[in-house]
């Protein structure tokens, strides 16, 4: 297998050396709008690896990786799935565009391909879609990042946000979230598309100079009970992304690569 990963930066880099780890069975192709960045990928694989635009990538890989932003998903979502090629999409935030996520899952199904969306940031995304088939009353996302993790958000620009004293700076639905943080929770879009969607999922956003890490608190009740889970995780070289979600990715890519699919 081909696998075609567009965003050759902290996320793409962290994907490229676990599947080097991983010996997985197939060749990598890095795309980059700076090139320079997809040679060097290709460079540091241990696996067989080739390098070129995009057009090139999409012709070659028979499943597409992308770790770039919201707006290269938006870009290249549909030509990728046109083509007849699945997609995996770590920037799930581009779905709080309904009428554009209608047409993805439409073009998917018409094409015989499937979108794969990694867990990302936080664990528990079974359980949430566990407990969706049940009804779940609500949902609250808390995501607690350091001053650098939140920089040049349109929120924070916007509103003018002091970043240098702990304190909560937003609280709102998902779609709200994602809006004015479209880099920064992203976790939380992968969570509403398991649960119960962008207008039902609230999120609140804590900055807090003393923290190193990227926390995220997740509390779901519903049918099933209630459950709580707290995730302090490392940042990538990128301090806004975790490197679990780019480990979310790779161990997604090594499972559609397996004959045995384990969780739900």
């Amino acid at each position: 297998m081909i696998i075609g990963i567009f965003g050759c930066g902290a996320i793409g880099t962290e994907i490229c050396r676990g599947l080097s780890e991983a010996e997985i069975d197939g060749t990598l192709f890095f795309a980059d709008r700076h090139i320079k960045r997809a040679i060097k990928l290709a460079k540091e694989s241990k696996l067989p690896a080739k390098f070129g635009s995009l057009h090139d990538l999409v012709n070659a890989a028979d499943l597409v990786v992308e770790c770039a932003s919201p707006q290269a998903a938006h870009d290249i979502a549909l030509q990728v799935l046109q083509r007849g090629k699945s997609l995996m999409l770590l920037s799930a935030g581009v779905f709080v565009d309904s009428e554009f996520m209608r047409e993805v899952y439409e073009t998917a199904r018409q094409n015989n391909c499937i979108v794969y969306i990694p867990s990302g940031a936080i664990g528990c995304i079974d359980a949430v879609k566990a407990a969706s088939v049940g009804d779940i009353r609500s949902i609250t996302l808390t995501t607690i990042k350091p001053p650098s993790g939140f920089t040049n958000a349109p929120y924070v620009v916007d509103h003018e946000v002091d970043l240098s004293t702990k304190g909560l700076i937003f609280k709102g639905t998902a779609k709200e979230a994602i809006l004015g943080f479209p880099e920064n929770v992203n976790v939380s879009a992968t969570l509403s598309l398991a649960g119960v969607g962008f207008e039902r999922t609230i999120v609140r956003i804590i900055v807090d100079p003393t923290v190193t890490k990227n926390i995220h608190e997740l509390e779901v009740e519903g049918d099933i009970g209630r459950f709580y889970a707290r995730f302090e995780n490392m940042p990538t070289e990128n301090q806004k992304t975790s490197k679990l979600a780019a480990y979310s990715a790779t161990a997604m890519i090594i499972q559609i690569l397996s004959s045995v699919q384990v969780g739900t």
